[in-house]
């Protein structure tokens, strides 16, 4: 159980595949690694057009340098972008990240059980 345990944690707080490269299963680390940056990167681009295009209206006096105004436009822009797609980005990250953990723990009960076998024969 130390293996799965130890490999279940490292998913869960350190990245989705370090338990998978705890256990020396490193193209699947690499894979959930992969996809979980990319998620996560084309959520963070979509992230910085709308902070962009906020700042281009600030810049050019569109919205006025009130913060309730300002805030009121993020929540706007925030909401639309979730509406375009972004939370199925998020989502997709999410459950990158889940199944890694899932599977990590999978692995690491099975190399527990092998590991044990030996001591009982």
């Amino acid at each position: 159980m130390k293996k799965a345990l130890t490999a279940g944690l490292l998913s869960a707080f350190v990245a989705p595949g370090s338990g998978h490269f705890y256990l020396q299963h490193k193209r699947s680390a690499l894979v959930f690694f992969v996809l979980a940056i990319l998620s996560l990167g084309l959520l963070l681009q979509q992230v910085m057009q709308v902070a962009q295009l906020i700042s281009l209206d600030i810049q050019t006096g569109v919205l006025p340098l009130d913060m309730g105004v300002i805030a009121a436009e993020v929540t706007k822009q925030t909401t639309a972008t979730i509406r375009d797609g972004a939370d199925k980005l998020m989502y997709g990250f999410i459950l990158c990240w889940l199944i890694a953990l899932l599977d990590s723990v999978r692995l690491g009960l099975k190399q527990d059980k092998q590991d044990a076998a030996p001591n009982n024969a």
